[in-house]
């Protein structure tokens, strides 16, 4: 018997996953709820840094038994990510506020990292989560994969392009890359170039997205903040801002010029063979905004659910509200992110205002 709500056949939905360090365990939250949806067929997953840890659990689970085994695979192995020994074993706070500003393991590691390369601190690469992964994803079941498609986003240190690796590419290296912040860990080496985190070029890849035809929506699950009340001051404050602004301008600068192109399409500029897509966002900045960056490297387990607990609300939230438009239309305006009023210039016939204001002409 088909549920109340329920239509006669699931939207598939395309998945694009921010990372943040253990805040992937807010996006967690997010998927569980988005997994228990009736209306929802999650065939294609985008990930980042822990997005695309995210990603290739949630894929190998939902492989093995849908949904239900995609809940299960998620929640075992953020369970594991708060077994895993970390800064917040080595700190005397505990509970809130969860951040590690007051750490003095994390104070030490923040000074090491500024005097010292991981190439000096961590010659070896060894990286806490590599084991975990190994006994966690069956890398050979994604590559066979037919119906679930993966793609995840690293930075290529010599080029300064991003590659995105798809289901036959992927491997605890490249999962390992995407997450490679380059003042943690050494640069990861891949058929013979070297990698590091995906969030620099692409957090995530949005365009393999809308290439599929098969995709009716695409849901960002976000985490870096978007916006701050207050300008920083503090040296620190600082630091954390340009790295959220750096890992969120690179997916809304491609999320616009999809905006652009739709506009195109909309006044027949340009010809789509197939509807295009609609964009929805579930946006975790103003929840993990106060938590601070560094709680992005406490994996104490009370935290782990917190975030569990707050993107589990949020996703309750934004289904109650938006799941009638999947499927229909977005809930996001792509060109609200461009840097003119393309509405209005368009209408003006002032299309040029768009290429000057972006360094065309």
């Amino acid at each position: 018997m088909k549920k109340q709500g329920q239509t006669s056949s699931p939207r598939k939905v395309a998945l694009a996953l921010q990372g943040g360090g253990s805040h992937g365990a807010y996006a967690w939250g997010v998927l569980d709820e988005l997994l228990q949806h009736p209306d929802i067929t999650i065939d294609t997953v985008s990930g980042t840094s822990a997005g695309a840890m995210n990603a290739v659990v949630l894929a190998n689970g939902l492989l093995r038994g849908g949904p239900a085994e995609g809940r299960r695979a998620l929640r075992q192995f953020w369970e594991s990510v708060g077994s895993v020994p970390g800064l917040a074993a080595m700190t005397a706070h505990i509970g809130k506020p969860w951040h590690l500003d007051n750490s003095p393991a994390y104070l030490w590691f923040d000074m090491m990292s500024r005097l010292w390369s991981p190439y000096d601190l961590n010659p070896l690469g060894y990286h806490p989560l590599r084991g975990l992964l190994k006994d966690t994803i069956d890398f050979a079941e994604l590559d066979r994969a037919q119906e679930l498609r993966v793609y995840l986003c690293a930075t290529n240190v010599r080029t300064g392009r991003r590659r995105v690796f798809d289901n036959k590419e992927l491997s605890i290296d490249v999962v390992l890359a995407s997450a490679c912040l380059p003042f943690v860990f050494p640069a990861v080496e891949i058929e013979g170039e070297s990698y590091w985190d995906g969030g620099y070029t692409g957090n995530p890849a949005i365009a393999p997205i809308i290439r599929d035809e098969r995709v009716s929506d695409v849901i960002l699950v976000g985490i870096n903040p978007l916006e701050r009340d207050e300008v920083p001051r503090h040296a620190r404050d600082i630091i954390n801002r340009v790295n959220e602004i750096s890992f969120n301008s690179t997916v809304w600068t491609e999320l616009a010029a999809i905006g652009l192109l739709l506009r195109f399409i909309d006044e027949g500029a340009l010809n789509l063979r197939r509807q295009a897509p609609h964009f929805h966002a579930i946006e975790g900045g103003n929840d993990l905004g106060p938590l601070g960056a560094s709680s992005k490297m406490n994996n104490d387990p009370a935290f782990i659910s917190y975030l569990f607990d707050l993107g589990s609300r949020a996703g309750k939230d934004w289904l109650a509200g938006n799941a009638a438009a999947i499927g229909q239309r977005s809930t996001v305006d792509l060109e609200e992110l461009l840097p003119v009023d393309l509405k209005k210039s368009s209408a003006e016939g002032d299309l040029p205002a768009f290429a000057a204001a972006s360094g065309k002409v």
